[in-house]
């Protein structure tokens, strides 16, 4: 596993120590590990000398050179995860990993940040793959506040201190060493433990005050010293390289702040068994249980946190057993190791996560094409794989949505250009492995978005299409042989392109012995000119009185659907015809169904016909496509050219004068051909091909 961490600047502070330790963790447990940050500091000497690539992305000119090196890094490094820390890196990061399928991003929220972080982060926060969070109050405030992501997609991990042996314990002097290790900002309520030590004073209590840290409230700190004149008890350390030597040399630890997210410098010292005296605020109240691991203080009232100074200066007893147990609380829970052990932990479930492909489908209806690929998304789902789809509307969408499959929806107004839009917004936000397309529009955009993107494309091809759809697909798959054939012969490489022919989820029913009468023929298809509707039924009125008793059940809508309709009732099929429209279900008309009818003029393989079979209904259809590979001409049904009138109605007659011979054998021959999970199994092993994980 490749790990980038990316870190605004590599200074001393609580988020940076973490990151070192995760990416020394990292490396020891196998992984490859960069670091990337905006300004470099101590921390990045400290990785540069134990072997870790460093890169300074630089701070000039709006970031963008900073940009284009991050782009640069994650093309040529290729990390599995990249885990960002702070606002700049996060915003960044998010800008440059939102294409990239194969990268998964983290971000560690490590406190409140700005109004302008809630913006943004309300805007960007979906981009990350999982937020972790290092306290339960910052994630509920965050989930509360930001309200765009669910609490199991925040994780809560302490990020605890590394455990090591204690230092002998220092004689109790008269004088009390109060100290406190932070940023020199008004945030973390210095001014008021300055106060409360004037107090101390007031109270005359011995004290020294020992301040670590730096920050733009140095000076102001400082006049509030003199202002309270205890300059002689108050001692200003700057920025503190060994802090342990610096919370060693303490008899009380205070953590005033007025907000906090957790508190690394708490942990730091209740390791040390030091006796804590924190404001409630925050996160501070998970780390120090009131006068049993530490004290806690009303942050509005600096007369309460000096009473508890007093108190804990005058009781070396107390002092003692509140270190104790703090110490004991931090080994149990707030132990470094275990806080890196879960990190890693979820790099690994996420860069392992269930492989994701989302599918491209430029329609909204349930024809044949439609229906395979709805199929094919249950039965992967079923396998264990994650399943988003972008459709044109319903009814697709809501059988989507009844699978518990996520949809995203666009018209195909504008030559489909909304659909592209939709598409590439579903494809940011899911990140999926590979894109599955399905029907010409969605294959060429999912094709070009594809290549833009770096994720490999399967397209399906379900009819006699144009070349140009699919000229970017990584992968095709023709419904049928003929659909190879045809695509070959327009120059597409035959190596690319997989026969794997539509089947049906269902098993086959008992053959009939005879028709019905009247008898009925049904025809399933969009009522569009390929589908060759007109010329059947001008054949059919042309002849229906030698037909006799007849019914034909038009399943289907469509553009052509206005002009049928008046041809039939202007003809002699007026009370011979019914128009049902789109139907859900087909099926639910095949038990009164005779024959089924297909007279196009184009098709890859169809649906329909197979589903008759099922039912032991014979099929008359044309000879052209991959129609030859599913109806066996003179057994289960009846092959005649596209246009020809009089062999329509021979193979009408033909069929109801020998009905029980083509049932049995539409019934045998559906069950020869029909095998659903070998069809599944082979798009299956495609897919994996295509992303590079073929077993």
């Amino acid at each position: 596993m490749r790990i980038l961490q990316i870190i605004n600047a590599l200074t001393l502070g609580g988020a940076q120590f973490i990151m070192l330790d995760l990416a020394r963790q990292a490396r020891s447990n196998g992984c490859e590990v960069e670091v990337a940050c905006f300004r470099d500091g101590p921390i990045g000497k400290t990785l540069r000398q134990e072997g870790f690539t460093v890169h300074v992305l630089g701070e000039k000119v709006l970031d963008l050179p900073a940009f284009a090196r991050l782009i640069g890094i994650l093309s040529s490094f290729r990390p599995d995860i990249v885990h960002s820390h702070l606002f700049r890196a996060t915003f960044w990061a998010r800008i440059c990993c939102w294409l990239p399928p194969h990268i998964k991003l983290i971000t560690s929220i490590h406190g409140y940040e700005s109004e302008y972080f809630h913006y943004l982060e309300s805007l960007m926060n979906r981009l990350s793959d999982r937020l972790i969070f290092p306290s339960r109050f910052l994630r509920n405030w965050y989930v509360s506040r930001i309200r765009s992501r669910k609490s199991d997609e925040c994780s809560v991990i302490y990020p605890g201190v590394t455990i090591t042996p204690l230092s002998p314990t220092h004689e109790s002097a008269d004088v009390i060493k109060i100290g406190t290790l932070s940023r020199l900002h008004p945030v973390k309520g210095i001014d008021r433990l300055i106060n409360a030590c004037n107090l101390l004073k007031q109270r005359q209590v011995k004290f020294e005050l020992i301040i670590g840290g730096e920050g733009k409230h140095h000076q102001e700190l400082l006049e509030l010293v003199k202002k309270h004149r205890i300059e002689a008890h108050c001692r200003f350390c700057g920025e503190i390289s060994d802090r342990q030597s610096f919370l060693d040399a303490l008899d009380i630890f205070v953590a005033p702040s007025r907000q906090e997210a957790f508190g690394i410098n708490i942990c730091e010292a209740m390791e040390r068994g030091l006796a804590v005296v924190g404001a409630n605020v925050g996160g501070i109240p998970e780390l120090i249980e009131h006068n049993q691991t530490g004290m806690l203080f009303n942050p509005e009232n600096e007369d309460e946190l000096a009473g508890a100074l007093t108190m804990l200066a005058h009781n070396v007893a107390i002092r003692k057993t509140l270190g104790q147990n703090a110490r004991r609380k931090i080994e149990k829970i707030f132990n470094r190791k275990t806080a890196v052990d879960k990190h890693l932990a979820l790099f690994s479930q996420l860069s392992t996560k269930q492989r994701h492909a989302h599918f491209a489908v430029s329609s909204g209806e349930l024809g044949g094409g439609e229906r395979v690929a709805l199929g094919i998304m249950k039965a992967l789902k079923t396998r264990g794989w994650q399943i988003s789809a972008t459709c044109a509307g319903n009814p697709l969408a809501e059988a989507l949505k009844n699978a518990g499959i996520p949809v995203y929806t666009s018209n195909m107004r504008a030559g489909g250009l909304f659909f592209a839009l939709k598409l590439l917004f579903a494809m940011c936000v899911r990140k999926p492995d590979i894109l599955s397309s399905h029907l010409n529009r969605a294959s060429l955009f999912a094709g070009i978005l594809g290549k833009i993107i770096g994720t490999p494309v399967v397209s399906h091809i379900h009819g006699l299409n144009r070349k140009g759809y699919y000229r970017f697909s990584s992968y095709l798959v023709a419904v049928s042989h003929a659909v190879k054939e045809h695509m070959s012969k327009q120059g597409a490489r035959t190596d690319n392109i997989h026969v794997i022919a539509n089947q049906i989820d269902k098993t086959a029913l008992t053959h009939k012995t005879t028709h019905g009468n009247p008898l009925r023929i049904v025809i399933t298809a969009k009522l569009h000119k390929n589908k060759g509707h007109l010329w059947a039924l001008e054949a059919i009125a042309n002849n229906v009185e030698q037909l006799g008793k007849i019914r034909i059940e038009l399943l289907g809508d469509g553009p052509e659907r206005a002009s049928l309709e008046k041809y039939c009732n202007s003809s002699s099929l007026r009370e011979h015809v019914r128009f049902h429209g789109f139907v859900n279900d087909p099926e639910v008309f095949y038990h009164q169904i005779d024959i089924a009818l297909l007279p196009s003029l184009g098709e890859g393989i169809p649906l329909s016909l197979l589903e008759a079979m099922r039912w032991g209904i014979p099929c008359i259809a044309t000879n052209i496509g991959g129609i030859p590979e599913i109806i066996e001409h003179d057994k289960n049904g009846l092959l005649i050219e596209p246009g020809d009138a009089k062999a329509l109605i021979s193979a009408i007659l033909a069929i109801s004068s020998n009905y029980g011979r083509f049932s049995i054998a539409a019934t045998k021959h559906f069950t020869e051909i029909n095998n659903y999970s070998r069809m599944i199994d082979d798009f299956e092993k495609l897919l994996q091909k295509a992303i590079g994980t073929e077993v």
